[in-house]
Parts: structure tokens; C-alpha cells; sequence
């Protein structure tokens, strides 16, 4: 069996409510093992054999028909983790600032043209793209940002902040 962790896209943030105890229920009826959920904002780990795009299927599916909630889930493994952590471009920013620095999990690929993005970058934002995700830095914080509000970045993934990345790359160990 190996371990899992889960993202929830927009929970806890933009009108999308879960209480975490809830999420976890969840997760153990759908039979996952040893569910643990970490912070407020639709993270978790579980044990499984099954596939990771299996299992985002499966808790998609759950969370809609048990709770009424419509969310993309996104599922990594340890060595997808590592690769995100090895990979960082930022990693001085990553050490001084980590709660601004954020890796934006995709479903596919990064896009190969990020100049979209770009142009929505002000404050000294970076933008880099990694494996299975994007790197950005807010140096002034994402709450300011236009890039983080833009158009051509919003749904198509999940951001957390360096400081959880690590953490839930941690409870994979």
C-alpha cells in the first residue's frame, strides 16, 4: 500500500466550505486507510493501492454525492512531491519567504507559453513551470496579486504554499 496526498481545489477559500472532519468521514467510508487531514484547506493523506487518477475520481465522486460538494481533487505520491520540492527554481525565495512561494498543481502539463500568465505578474511575481505544476512567487503577498485572480491561471489547478508542500511531502516519508 502506499500513501497519497490529497488536494482539494478552492476549499475553505472562495465560498467552498468543508469542515475537515467531514473530509476525513469521507475518506474512510470511500475505504482509504489511515486518513489524515492536514490544515483547514482541503488537504489530506490516505493509503491505497489504487491508481491516483483513480482515486481522484473516487473522491470527487464521494465528496459530490455526500456532502452536495463540487471540487477538482488532486492526488500525489511522494516521489511526485519530491520531484516538485527538487525541481523549485525559487529556492532561495522558497527558504525566505515559503508561505509566498506556491506550486500550483496541475492535471496535465504546464503550458508551454506562460507569457499569459506573465502579464498578469506585478511586484516582482515569478512564474517557472515544474513537473506536473507551476511555481510562483508573491513577494508582496497572493492576496494583492492580479496574477493570482487572472483568468488564464484560475481552474486550472491547485495552489499551496511552499511551507504545506513540504509538510504533506513529510507525511509521506
Amino acid at each position: 500500500m502506499r500513501r497519497l496526498a490529497i488536494l482539494l481545489r478552492a476549499v475553505n477559500v472562495g465560498g467552498i466550505q468543508l469542515k475537515m472532519a467531514d473530509f476525513k468521514a469521507v475518506l474512510a467510508a470511500e475505504g482509504f486507510e489511515a486518513p489524515e487531514t492536514l490544515l483547514a484547506s482541503g488537504n489530506a493523506v490516505v493509503a491505497t493501492n489504487a491508481r491516483a487518477d483513480a482515486v481522484e475520481a473516487q473522491i470527487a465522486a464521494a465528496l459530490t454525492a455526500k456532502l452536495g460538494l463540487s471540487t477538482d481533487v488532486f492526488a500525489r505520491d511522494r516521489a511526485e512531491l519530491e520531484a516538485v520540492i527538487a525541481a523549485n527554481p525559487f529556492t532561495a525565495f522558497a527558504a525566505e519567504q515559503p508561505s509566498r512561494m506556491m506550486a500550483v498543481f496541475l492535471k496535465a502539463e504546464p503550458p508551454k507559453d506562460l507569457d499569459p500568465l506573465r502579464r498578469h505578474a506585478v511586484f516582482g511575481e515569478e512564474i517557472a513551470p515544474g513537473p506536473g505544476c507551476l511555481y510562483i512567487t508573491y513577494p508582496d503577498g497572493a492576496g494583492r496579486s492580479k496574477l493570482a485572480g487572472a483568468k488564464a491561471l484560475t481552474g486550472i489547478g491547485t495552489s499551496r504554499n511552499w511551507n504545506t508542500v513540504r509538510r504533506l511531502a513529510e507525511k509521506l516519508a
